[in-house]
Parts: structure tokens; sequence; C-alpha cells
């Protein structure tokens, strides 16, 4: 539904502007009241493009221009107002200063392009192309088309994609972006937040920034870069979807599609931290895939969905204590916490030193896969040995046999050794035999 606003003219004619969105309606009715006070009050003056170029202006009055018929526009000193209706088609380019005002109707396909200054861009519908850079602040809103959205250099922005399919570049500013549509988001080097409760699906790109995603029902695929980024799902995320864990063996088919065919379907989440670490990614309930990128990072599992956490080189813990699903926890190089959940889960060993706390879902599944193991595990939590299984992949058949060979009992504590030279200790436990392999 298009909701229009009007704009009363110094001239005693009207602009009428009509949108696409709810949310841009609403604020371009504020914006529209703003300007039609101004007038009033004689501090703005509008100019139609139908008389010609907009004429020079006293310092003392701003300028509104009205473009119904050009579709190629640069703001001249001395104009903050854009007030565009022309159908198709509509370049314009901004003067630089603080403040300007660009307002387009939903028939416009607006390409609006500033290199300097301030302001707000609040677009009607259509295709839109929206270019800022700078130092300044900006307010970039469009409405159901599908529009490519560049907020660089030092430019902080609050952007407003709307419900099309969208491609967002971020600069080194400060930024907060609300997805509401398919969006692919590349951030830049500074610090960015992602408002994506309302959207369908996303795509993001964190490169060097530190990125904060807040995450609704929709699926998404993040890859971190070389940043440190948060990431909380959202706990009404349904359960299923398209479903399924991913293979994170190849990132470039991590956003696999659904049933509707787009990337990152709904209830499918794939979020790679930032290599600069101190990473907290927090999955929402449905399929999951965690990925830590650097040292120091934090992955949880959530809600009742089977879920997959993933350890990067450096030293991080992977829960599932919040989950009921039953999870993978996949340690990596370096000195890792894994904590099992309500579920049954399964650990798999690395070429680290792995610290494994056992969760209480029954059967827990301890993988060793040979050439990708040979550190160090040592098992705690273990209240039941019948729950432990243990999986030894591409040790050959007799691998359980030389395992239980080498056992030993120190201090009430078995450990066995594999023949890569993976030594696991289960804590509290003194015997274990063929029935704890599968």
């Amino acid at each position: 539904m298009v909701s229009s606003v009007t704009v009363q003219a110094s001239s005693g004619q009207t602009v009428k502007l009509g949108f696409d969105s709810t949310t841009n309606f609403a604020l371009a009715e504020q914006i529209a009241k703003q300007i039609s006070a101004g007038i009033t009050a004689g501090t703005i003056v509008t100019e139609f493009d139908t008389a010609g170029p907009p004429p020079t202006l006293p310092a003392s009055v701003n300028g509104a221009f009205v473009q119904t018929e050009i579709g190629f526009f640069a703001l001249p000193p001395g104009y903050t107002t854009d007030l565009i209706t022309k159908a198709g088609s509509a370049v314009v380019f901004g003067s630089g200063a603080p403040g300007e005002t660009i307002l387009s109707d939903v028939k416009t396909d607006l390409t609006f392009i500033a290199g300097s200054g301030s302001g707000t861009v609040v677009a009607g519908g259509g295709n839109n192309r929206l270019s800022v850079s700078g130092a300044g602040s900006w307010s970039l809103y469009t409405g159901g088309g599908n529009d490519i959205i560049a907020a660089l250099g030092a430019v902080n922005a609050t952007i407003g994609a709307g419900g099309g399919s969208n491609a967002i570049l971020l600069g080194s500013g400060n930024d907060v972006v609300i997805s509401t549509g398919d969006d692919s988001i590349s951030g830049g080097s500074g610090a960015e937040t992602v408002d994506a409760t309302g959207a369908h699906s996303d795509f993001v790109q964190g490169n060097a920034s530190r990125l904060l995603f807040i995450g609704g029902s929709g699926g998404v695929t993040i890859l971190g870069g070389s940043g440190s980024d948060t990431y909380l799902g959202s706990a009404s995320r349904p359960v299923g979807g398209s479903g399924g864990e991913h293979d994170t063996k190849d990132h470039s088919d991590s956003a696999s599609c659904g049933s509707d065919g787009r990337s990152g379907s709904a209830g499918d989440q794939v979020i790679v931290g930032g290599t600069a670490g101190n990473n907290f990614l927090f999955a929402g309930n449905g399929a999951a895939t965690l990925v830590g990128g650097g040292n120091n990072d934090q992955l949880f599992a959530y809600g009742s969905a089977n879920q997959t956490l993933i350890a990067a080189s450096g030293n991080e813990t992977l829960s599932a204590a919040l989950s009921s699903g039953n999870d993978s926890l996949k340690a990596g190089s370096g000195n890792d916490l894994l904590i099992g959940g309500l579920g049954s889960d399964t650990y798999v060993g690395s070429s680290g030193n792995t610290t494994v706390t056992a969760g209480f879902g029954g059967r827990q599944v301890f993988e060793f896969i040979n050439h990708a193991a040979g550190g160090t595990e040592l098992v705690t939590g273990i209240f039941d040995p019948a729950s432990i299984k243990i999986d030894l992949d591409g040790y050959g058949h007799d691998a359980a046999a030389h395992a239980l060979a080498t056992k030993t009992v120190s201090g009430g504590s078995i450990t066995i050794s594999l023949t890569d030279g993976t030594k696991v200790t289960f804590q509290d436990v003194t015997s274990l035999s063929k029935s704890n392999f599968i």
C-alpha cells in the first residue's frame, strides 16, 4: 500500500510524494511538516524545475527544489532540500552542505551522490542507488525495491534498507543497519550494528569491522573477516526451516539455498567469527553452524535444534549448556573448553589440548579423526561410564583393540592412547570396554 505526504509550496502549489513503506511514510511525514513549517515562517522557499534553473537565494533562507521533470540535478548553494516527484530515473548530487533533505516518490528510481555534508534521504520506493562519503552523519532509508546503499569513508550512517534485495557497503564510521529484506552487507573498518530482527535473510562480510549482529527468524550467513564480532541469534527462530547442518569445509557453499531458492533460508545460521578473536557468537533456535575466528572466542548453542560449534586456532570456549539438541562441538588447535548440554552431544578431538565437560543427555560421543587429532583431551563430568561412546574415524578396524591395550589408570582416571599420538583421559572413570566404542 502506498501512503502519500503533501508539502504546501511557497507558491501555493502542493507537492505530493508516495511511499510504499510505513516506516518511510512516517519519517517523510515528519520531514514534510518541518518543511511546511519553514515555508510558512519564510525560512524556506520552494522552486520548481518547470520554472527553469533555481535562482540564487539570499543568505537568510534555504531553498527546497521540486524536481518534476529533469532527470539530472546538482543542488546549488543555498538549496538543502530536493523533493523528487519525477517518475523513472532521477540523478541528484548533494551540495556538501550540512542537513540536506532528499525525498523521492514511490515511482522514482533515485541515484543520490554526496561526497561530503550530512543529511537524510528517504526514498518512496523504486530501485535506488545511494552513495555518501566524507565524515558527516547520514540517515538513508529506502522502500521495497532492490537498492544499492554505500556509506563510505568516515561517514556515520543509519541505514533503513527496505524489503527488497539490497546491497549495502560500509566504511570506517559507526553505522547502524536495519535490515528487513534479503540483504548483502559488506563491512569496512568501523563499528557496525545490524538489526535483522525483521529480515528475511542476510549475508554479511565483516572484513575489518567490529560487528554486532542481532538476528531474527530469517536466515543469516556471516563471514567475520579480520575484526571481532558479536552474534545474537533469536530465541524465536523456527526449528528446521530448510534446516540441516552445513558442511563448513567450503564456506563458499555455506549459505545453501532452501526451498524458496534464496541464500541462507529461514532457520539457517552460518556464522564465522573474525580473525581478531574475542568473538561472542550465540546461536538462535534453529539450525546453526558457528565457527570461531581467533583467540578467546565464545560460541554458544541454543534451543532444541541440532547445532555445530567449531573452534578456530586460538583458545576457545564452545558451550552447549543452554541447548537440548544433539550438538557437535569441534575443538581446534589451541587450548579449548567444550561444554555439553542436555542432548546427546558429540565432541570432536583435535591437535590441541582440549578439556571436555560432558553433558547430561545420555549418550556422549567422543570422536577422533586420524591425521586431524594428535592432541590431548581431558573429559570430566561423566556420571555413567556406559554413556561414553568413542568413535575412531580412519584409524583402522583394530583401532578399538589397540586403544584398550594402551589403557592405564592413575588417580581414579583412565587414559587411552591412539596410534597418532592422541591421549584421552576420562576423569573419575576407571574402566572402559569394547562396548564404549562405536
